[in-house]
């Protein structure tokens, strides 16, 4: 079970089965980039995303943030520890 998703969230493919579907409906088998998949929807809610989907994204920026961080800081050790010797021959 997937929960709840917000307008987005997913590849297109997947979201536009999703869409189709009423609810109750299940969707054909299908293949995205992640896989396959079998949808079933179960309800659908109208409600304001807004902030939800901010709060994802800042999460998002952060861990991506992070992510660079911790990358050019192991890069960083890496350089550091290298040794490398010229000879001309």
């Amino acid at each position: 079970s997937l929960g709840w998703t917000s307008p987005g969230a997913m590849v297109p493919e997947f979201e536009e089965k999703m869409n189709e579907l009423p609810i109750g409906g299940v969707s054909e088998v299908f293949k995205s980039r992640f896989g396959w998949h079998l949808i079933k929807v179960d309800d659908r809610r109208e409600e304001n995303m807004a902030e939800e989907f901010n709060r994802n994204k800042a999460r998002a920026a952060i861990r991506q943030r992070k992510i660079e961080e911790d990358l050019e800081s192991w890069l960083r050790e890496l350089r550091d520890e290298a040794y490398v010797e010229y000879r001309e021959s």
